[in-house]
């Protein structure tokens, strides 16, 4: 991971801000609650799961192949809600680490995916529910599912439209 992409994590937590702001105002809500944004998570990296389905699901002969853009929309909505955590629950920017220690916390998470046992199910598992540094993990399942922070950038900002238009029709 580059500082380039680091910064562009930065301007995707502000852009979330931005648009949690206007969902709550949309909905009268004054806060975002934990327990919901932690179903969220857990809900979207089981619409994950699902779409990686073609790589674990041994007993489905008729199982379809792993379509990675469709791997990458649903990687997108994780990356929407746990930048929402991090600016709601751990103070967005500030509360990031310095980029040298944010690298460290990315290469750990990832050395732990790939050299123990079921890796990529715990630290996906973990995202719901562990309540530190989950931009670290959650970078680090980008990378070990073959993805860059640009392509997350760039899927995040068309995303992000739609969810736009989406508060617009009352969605």
């Amino acid at each position: 991971m580059t500082s380039k992409e680091y910064e562009l994590i930065k301007e995707m937590l502000h852009k979330q801000a931005k648009l949690d702001k206007s969902i709550m105002s949309a909905y009268g809500l004054t806060e975002i609650d934990e327990e919901k944004l932690s179903f969220a998570i857990l809900d979207e990296v089981g619409e994950l799961t699902h779409e990686l389905k073609g790589n674990w699901c041994w007993w489905k002969k008729t199982q379809a192949p792993v379509d990675m853009g469709k791997v990458l929309g649903e990687l997108v909505d994780i990356w929407h809600f746990v930048l929402s955590w991090q600016n709601n629950f751990c103070s967005g920017e500030k509360g990031l680490l310095e980029y040298d220690q944010f690298i460290i916390g990315v290469k750990d998470n990832l050395w732990s995916i790939e050299n123990n046992k079921n890796g990529i199910v715990l630290k996906l598992a973990e995202l719901s529910h562990y309540p530190l540094w989950k931009i670290e993990q959650l970078v680090a399942i980008t990378e070990y599912l073959g993805f860059t922070i640009e392509q997350v950038y760039e899927a995040y900002g068309d995303k992000n439209k739609i969810n736009y238009q989406r508060l617009k029709e009352g969605y």
